[in-house]
C-alpha cells in the first residue's frame, strides 16, 4: 500500500516542528529575562547529558520507523539490507506490524532502565563537578525530574515512532503541538512565578508525559492497534528473535551515526562548559538552539515526506521520490536563508534589548548558521539513503565525527580558539567530505545534479505558489489575469 502525504500532513508537520523547536525559542524572551546566563548554561548541560544517554535508543528509532513503513506498505518480511518490494496495492502486513510492537515493548523498557541508571550515577557526578557553586535543592530537584522524564520518554517513546512509520504525520504532530503547548504554559508560569530552573524541569516532565500518552491513545484507539494486537498476539511467523536479528545490522550502524551527530552537535556544549565560562556556554547554546529551530522548521516538509518516500521506494516509484525530495530540499534552502537573515537583522538586537549582558556576535552567528545548514543538508541526504535500508555513510560519519571532536578539543585546549574554534572547526572538517559526498550520492540515484535538483524543486514550489495565488485572486477580485513563466492565467 503506497503511503501518501496529504496537505494536512505537511501543514501539521510544519506546525509540529515549529512548536517542538519553538517551545524553546518562542519563550526565549522570558527565558533570557528570568534566567541568569550561568544557570541557563547549566540547563543546557542537563539537555546535553540527557541527549547523550538517549543515544542508547538512537539506533533503533530510525530503524523501527523504516521497518514499520515497510510492513505497513506490504513488505512480506524484514531484511538485514534492502527491502522486500511490494506493489502499490499491497495490504499492510499486520502480523509483522504486531510482531514489531511486541518486540519494541520489551526492548525499550531495557533501554530506558539503562539510561536512567547512567544519568543517576555518572550524570550526577558530572553535574556536581562543573556546578559546585550553584548546587542547591532546586538544582537537584530539577535534575531528578529530568532523569524521570528521560525514562518515560524512552520507555513509551516508540508509539510516536510507529505513528510516523505508518504515515500518520498529522496525529503525531498534533500530539507534539499539544505537548509543547503544555511545556510553554508550564515553563512560562513557573519562570514568572520565580521558580527558576525548576520550572524547566517540571515543564519538560509534563510535556514528555502528555506527548507519549497521546501518541499511545491515537495508535491504540484511533488506528485500533489494540484490536490488531489482540488478534495477532499469538502470531508465530515473526518472533522477537527474528525481528531483532533483521533490525540489528542497521540499528547498530544507525546508532553509531547518531552518536556522531551528537559529537558534532551537543558534545560541543559539554566541551564549551569545560573550556569556556557558563556565560559563554549559554550564549553559544542559545545561538545554536535558535539556528536549529529555524533550519528545523525550514526542513519540515522533508520530515513529512519521509514515509511517502520510503513507501515509494518499496513500490519502486523513483519519479515520485525525486519529486518529493526536490521540492522539500528547495523549500528548506529558501526558508533557512530567510529565517537566518531575519533573525540576524532583527532578532539579535531584540535579544540585546531584552537583556543587555546577553550579547550575540553576528559574524559568529552567521558562520554557525552556515555550518549547521550544511550538516543538516547532508544528514537529510543520509536519511533519504536510509529509506532504502542501506547505510553506506556509516564509516565516514563516524570518522569525521570523531575527527571533529578531536580537532575541536585541540583548538580549545592548546590554541585557546574560544567560540570561533567551536564554530569553524566542525565546518571545516565536515566540508572535507560529508557536506558534499552524500548529496552527490542521492542526486546520482535520482539521476540529477544538485543544481538540477534545486531547479526542479524551485519550479514545483513556484507552481504551487501560482495555484495558490490563483485561488486567492479569485476570492479577492473574482477575475483578472496574472502572468507566470511567460503565460497568462485567469484566476477564475
Amino acid at each position: 500500500m503506497q503511503i501518501t502525504t496529504k496537505k494536512k500532513d505537511i501543514i501539521w508537520n510544519y506546525l509540529g516542528v515549529f512548536f517542538s523547536l519553538g517551545s524553546q525559542v518562542i519563550w526565549l524572551p522570558v527565558l533570557v529575562h528570568y534566567m541568569p546566563p550561568d544557570i541557563l548554561g547549566l540547563w543546557y548541560v542537563f539537555i546535553s547529558i540527557g541527549g547523550l544517554v538517549e543515544l542508547m535508543d538512537s539506533g533503533f528509532t530510525p530503524t523501527l520507523s523504516h521497518c514499520m513503513t515497510y510492513a505497513w506498505s506490504g513488505a512480506a518480511d524484514l531484511k538485514k539490507h534492502g527491502v522486500s518490494f511490494s506493489s502499490a496495492k499491497s495490504e499492510p502486513n499486520y502480523s509483522l506490524v504486531c510482531g514489531m510492537l511486541a518486540t519494541c515493548r520489551r526492548l525499550y523498557f531495557g533501554i530506558a532502565l539503562a539510561a536512567t541508571l547512567v544519568m543517576a550515577t555518572l550524570g550526577t557526578v558530572y553535574i556536581q563537578r562543573i556546578a559546585t557553586e550553584y548546587l542547591s535543592w532546586q538544582i537537584y530537584a530539577t535534575w531528578g525530574l529530568y532523569i524521570v522524564s528521560t525514562f518515560i520518554n524512552l520507555y513509551i517513546g516508540y508509539y510516536s515512532i510507529v505513528l510516523t512509520g505508518i504515515g500518520d504525520v498529522f496525529r503525531k504532530n498534533k500530539a507534539n503541538i499539544i505537548a509543547k503547548g503544555v511545556f510553554l504554559t508550564t515553563g512560562i508560569i513557573g519562570l514568572v512565578s520565580g521558580f527558576g530552573i525548576l520550572s524547566l524541569g517540571v515543564a519538560y516532565f509534563a510535556s514528555g508525559f502528555v506527548m507519549r500518552s497521546l501518541c499511545k491513545h491515537y495508535l491504540l484507539r484511533v488506528h485500533r492497534f489494540d484490536e490488531l494486537l489482540q488478534k495477532y498476539r499469538h502470531q508465530t511467523m515473526y518472533s522477537k528473535k527474528h525481528i531483532l536479528a533483521m533490525m540489528w545490522p542497521n540499528a547498530w550502524r544507525d546508532g553509531l551515526v547518531t552518536v556522531t551527530f551528537y559529537l558534532t552537535g551537543q558534545a560541543t556544549v559539554l566541551l564549551s562548559s569545560n573550556f569556556l565560562t557558563l556565560y559563554e556556554t549559554g550564549i553559544y547554546s542559545f545561538s545554536m538552539q535558535v539556528i536549529n529551530a529555524i533550519i528545523g522548521i525550514s526542513c519540515g516538509m522533508f520530515g513529512a515526506y519521509i514515509p511517502a518516500i520510503q513507501s515509494a521506494y518499496v513500490s519502486r516509484n523513483r519519479d515520485l521520490m525525486r519529486t518529493l525530495y526536490a521540492k522539500s530540499m528547495a523549500c528548506g534552502l529558501y526558508l533557512s536563508i530567510a529565517g537566518i537573515t531575519i533573525f540576524a537583522t532583527i532578532g539579535i538586537p531584540i535579544v540585546k534589548w531584552l537583556r543587555h549582558d546577553f550579547t550575540i556576535d553576528r559574524p559568529v552567528f552567521l558562520v554557525m548558521a552556515c555550518s549547521i545548514y550544511l550538516m543538516t543538508r547532508h544528514r537529510n541526504s543520509a536519511c533519504f539513503i536510509s529509506t532504502m535500508n542501506r547505510l553506506p555513510y556509516t564509516f565516514s560519519f563516524i570518522f569525521f565525527g570523531i575527527l571533529t571532536l578531536i580537532c575541536t578539543y585541540i583548538g580549545l585546549a592548546y590554541f585557546s580558539l574560544g567560540l570561533w574554534g567551536i564554530v569553524l572547526i566542525p565546518l571545516m572538517v565536515q566540508s572535507l567530505y560529508n557536506n558534499w559526498k552524500w548529496n552527490q550520492v542521492v542526486n546520482h540515484y535520482l539521476r540529477t545534479t544538485e543544481l538540477g535538483l534545486m531547479k526542479a524543486g524551485s519550479k514545483i514550489l513556484l507552481e504551487m505558489v501560482s495555484r495558490k495565488w490563483k485561488k486567492i485572486a479569485s476570492v479577492l477580485w473574482g477575475g483578472g489575469h496574472f502572468c507566470y513563466n511567460g503565460k497568462s492565467y485567469s484566476p477564475v
